[in-house]
């Protein structure tokens, strides 16, 4: 049986996966994507000169000077707005009525704001002189033609999707989702579709089927949903068969040593290799890895709900990240301040729920933990921001002592 720490796993399980294959996909489609390849700068950004604002484009040289008292004369040769060009250069003395992103005349290299102006259609006054050598926008000046605009491993929000459309990249080359299939396992546990068995008190809910898919949704996966296996060899088999459309595949429940766990025998009966057994944490120690006959990935979490949620956090969010090209796929730890002393555990590493709030010391959030923390506690986790880290030991770690910390989202 091979047991490893926390970070072992991790490490363990994202060497393990396979990033998914690239394919082009539509730019209204790409948003959770990570890019698979480089993207050059086909045109500048913006593709030609333009005017910051309404005005008049202008030769700074001719403005320099101009006050309410004494103005400067210009003779307007023509009006340019957005979507159209400029006719002819811009030579002294002369000024191009301008609007707000319009291309402004070669020769020019400023755009005076119309309130410093007195509007003029065939001559213009120039009142101010403090917009002389501004408000012109460069070609390029964003982005040059043939610059990196995004790079292979980047992932593609609103933010990109805009850069894309302005390079006019219809259809980007990403790295594919990955489908991850969810099957929960249980007799105790009913699908929310039946909430009269909850209601009674004759079942209990299935929580981690709608929480995971929700956290696969998050990670950047594609959740499928196998539904919920009783704990029975013959069930898990029904299911398992019920869909081989899939990336990854995530049990909940029926990975422990308990005479009614039979997850492991009848994935290993199928051809499933076990690459650990467990992890030294709390909670979530019987997590297992493996991969299928075929080499896809299989992750076995607990079936206590925040046990599942809190593995998954450490352990499956990674892989699908992982799989889905994004380049960092481990959360960032960072170190906070234990609002209140915690126990160690000798020999497992804790992950504790907690909310951060603003300290004075060192500039270090404030770790509260959220209540008790058993694995079936759900408020624990549903009022968390993250998880505070109390590393195995044969003491106490104090109030106010430095542990790192993972925040969610």
């Amino acid at each position: 049986m091979r047991i490893l720490s926390a970070s072992d796993a991790a490490h363990e399980i994202v060497t393990a996966v396979a990033v998914q294959p690239p394919l082009r996909v539509p730019l209204a489609d790409a948003c959770g994507h990570v890019l698979a390849e480089d993207v050059f700068a086909s045109i500048p950004l913006p593709p030609w000169t333009n005017a910051a604002m309404d005005g008049y484009a202008v030769r700074g040289d001719d403005v320099r000077g101009a006050t309410p008292d004494t103005p400067v004369r210009l003779r307007v040769i023509e009006a340019v707005r957005a979507g159209s060009f400029p006719g002819q250069s811009l030579a002294a003395g002369e000024a191009a009525r301008v609007f707000t992103g319009a291309p402004v005349p070669a020769g020019a290299d400023s755009v005076v704001r119309q309130e410093d102006t007195d509007r003029g259609m065939t001559t213009v006054a120039i009142h101010r002189d403090r917009d002389a050598g501004t408000n012109v926008r460069p070609s390029g000046g964003d982005l040059a033609k043939g610059a990196l605009a995004l790079g292979a491993g980047a992932p593609l929000g609103p933010h990109q999707l805009a850069v894309l459309a302005a390079l006019a990249v219809a259809h980007p080359m990403v790295h594919r989702l990955p489908r991850i299939a969810i099957l929960a396992t249980g007799d105790e546990i009913v699908s929310i579709d039946h909430p009269e068995e909850v209601l009674a008190a004759r079942q209990l809910a299935d929580v981690n089927g709608p929480a995971l898919a929700a956290l696969v949704h998050e990670a950047g996966g594609v959740p499928v949903p196998l539904g919920i296996a009783r704990d029975d060899p013959a069930a898990l088999r029904g299911r398992l068969d019920a869909s081989d459309d899939f990336d990854m595949l995530i049990t909940v429940g029926g990975v422990s040593v308990g005479d009614h766990d039979h997850v492991r025998a009848v994935l290993a009966a199928r051809g499933a290799r076990t690459l650990f057994d467990r992890v030294r944490v709390r909670p979530g120690g019987p997590t297992v890895f493996g991969l299928l006959p075929d080499g896809r990935p299989w992750l076995g979490l607990p079936g206590n709900p925040v046990s599942a949620m809190v593995t998954f956090e450490l352990f499956g969010r990674p892989a699908i990240r992982t799989m889905g090209g994004h380049r960092d796929p481990l959360r960032p730890r960072f170190r906070a301040i234990l609002g209140a002393g915690a126990k160690q555990d000798a020999t497992l590493e804790q992950f504790l729920r907690c909310t951060f709030s603003p300290s004075d010391q060192e500039g270090l959030p404030v770790a509260r933990l959220t209540g008790p923390q058993g694995s079936g506690m759900l408020m624990s986790i549903v009022n968390a921001d993250g998880l505070a880290i109390i590393a195995a030991g044969n003491a106490s770690v104090p109030a106010g002592a430095m542990v790192d910390a993972l925040r969610f989202g």
